[in-house]
């Protein structure tokens, strides 16, 4: 099944499909973050881009976060409302490539509700890739499918440090459309 969202930002709309047949969990947890109002009265707070030192990052990546804020020390534990079992790309098969939303995380399975969307492909957030020294990578779980314009201008937002100083705000966050694909009746 994938299920359409939309999502209503200072800069625009996206539509965002998100692939609950790839990784079903990790769709569970963005909806019932959204059923619970983590999303309300959030922004796009961290844009991060190559000319961002990204200290002790093994690799330099190029994404727009949202959702609940976190800042250098960390996020509060009492944001963590699901626990949710890591669903890396080596197990759903989804990838870091342009407009790809991720759920956020510290360590696998511990996500505070917050999201990422990349900014062109990014495979070194992959399983496998450089980023994440655990090698288990980010937990894609959608894509943008309408308005990368509205990515593009979110990026543009970005400061001196990736934790920017013109959040962008995130007005809402709907469910548009769920639909499973079924294959016709007497189809091979």
């Amino acid at each position: 099944m994938t299920v359409k969202i939309r999502m209503q930002t200072g800069c625009g709309e996206m539509i965002l499909a998100l692939e609950e047949k790839a990784a079903p969990q990790t769709v569970q947890a963005f909806l019932d973050y959204l059923g619970a109002g983590a999303y309300a009265d959030t922004t796009f707070f961290r844009i991060v881009n190559e000319t961002h030192p990204q200290a002790g990052a093994a690799a330099k990546i190029n994404v727009v976060q949202g959702g609940p804020r976190f800042d250098t020390s960390g996020h509060d534990p009492a944001l963590q409302l699901f626990d949710m079992p890591h669903e890396p790309t080596s197990m759903t098969g989804l990838k870091h490539c342009h407009g790809a939303i991720a759920m956020g995380r510290f360590a696998p399975g511990e996500s505070y509700g917050g999201f990422y969307i990349c900014n062109g492909d990014q495979p070194e957030l992959d399983a496998g890739g450089a980023r994440f020294p655990d090698g288990l990578g980010g937990a894609v779980f959608g894509q943008v499918v309408e308005g990368f314009e509205t990515l593009s201008k979110i990026a543009e937002h970005a400061g001196e440090s990736e934790f920017t100083d013109r959040p962008v705000p995130i007005h809402s966050i709907v469910v548009i459309r769920s639909f499973r694909q079924t294959v016709p009746s007497g189809a091979p």
